[in-house]
């Protein structure tokens, strides 16, 4: 068992992948009135909020516990894609590094999206487990969107 790992998965969404995207790229601080019990709060660190260089502080709840991440991300719009770089929070204290990659696609019949999450990381040593967890944060965080967008269309 190696030091590093990528975990991939993908969730089926009714929303046009624009909406998705535009949430997470231009609104992420909307996300905690989508998913309140999983993100209590998206704040801006450094920066401003839509540039590449801001860095954001998550405060966010996996498996009970209160947890929070610190990011950067890259943004990528032409394919719809960001990937959040983990530089503090909790997530350093068993990994090294941890990156998180969602990429949006509008289906080929023009109904809904596939949102495609990749979890990126080097663990700090063999006793750290898997991120798994992770996997049902982002499913999670992806329905509770989809719905949010749905809902207030």
């Amino acid at each position: 068992m190696g030091l590093e790992g990528k975990l991939e998965f993908e969730v089926e969404i009714q929303s046009s992948a624009e909406e998705f995207y535009n949430i997470w790229r231009n609104h992420m601080y909307h996300l905690p009135n989508a998913s309140s019990d999983a993100i209590q709060s998206v704040q801006l660190h450094e920066g401003e909020w839509h540039s590449e260089d801001a860095v954001k502080l998550w405060n966010y709840t996996l498996d009970g516990k209160a947890l929070t991440a610190k990011e950067k991300v890259e943004v990528d719009d032409a394919n719809k894609a960001l990937t959040f770089n983990i530089i503090g929070g909790d997530l350093l204290q068993e990994f090294k590094t941890f990156k998180v990659t969602v990429k949006t696609t509008a289906k080929s019949n023009g109904c809904g999206s596939l949102v495609q999450w990749t979890l990126e990381y080097e663990k700090l040593h063999e006793g750290i487990a898997d991120p798994n967890a992770y996997i049902d944060l982002e499913v999670k965080l992806t329905k509770d969107t989809d719905a949010h967008l749905i809902n207030n269309a």
